[in-house]
């Protein structure tokens, strides 16, 4: 007699009731997750929904959003200066930080803490005395940039004593 679920070799297929109940279930359950991941999942169902980045386009006559930090220096505290969010330079790569930008906009002050990881892991560059993280729209027209870009300012953090600019 053939184990549940086991094909018999003489070419008779032979799927026992187990065998055949544990697959079907198996598979609703899946199609449900898949479904359930499809219309309301979000990135943190993977494998059952698609990762956002992949799943979703930009309508070609709309913005694309950019997030840009700036940082003053000691050496230039009157400018605020672009800066690429790196690893080696804030101790977070830039998904990360883009990830907790949220919780950043309603707390700045966690943005010391990137202030903080920069001097540690950078000591012989300018220590940085503000962080602001921007929002730049840039706005397409047929999917081609057209030169026009909004900014708009998301979170501020700024060394105790420093006066605030612009």
């Amino acid at each position: 007699m053939p184990y549940p679920g086991r094909v018999n070799t003489t070419g008779d297929e032979q799927l026992g009731r187990v065998g055949r109940t544990w697959r079907v279930v198996l598979v609703a359950v899946l199609a449900l997750l898949f479904a359930l991941g499809s219309t309301v999942g979000d990135d943190h169902w993977w494998p059952f929904a698609p990762w956002r980045m992949f799943s979703t386009s930009t309508d070609p006559n709309r913005a694309v959003v950019s997030t840009v930090m700036e940082v003053r220096t000691e050496a230039h505290p009157e400018v605020w200066n672009r800066h690429a969010i790196r690893l080696r330079d804030v101790g977070l790569n830039r998904a990360e930080v883009e990830g907790r930008l949220s919780r950043i906009r309603e707390d700045p002050t966690m943005l010391e803490t990137i202030a903080e990881a920069h001097e540690r892991l950078r000591p012989e560059r300018s220590r940085w005395l503000g962080i602001r993280f921007v929002f730049e729209r840039h706005l397409l027209e047929g999917g081609k940039p057209t030169g026009e870009i909004t900014r708009e300012v998301v979170a501020t953090w700024e060394s105790d004593g420093l006066e605030p600019l612009p």
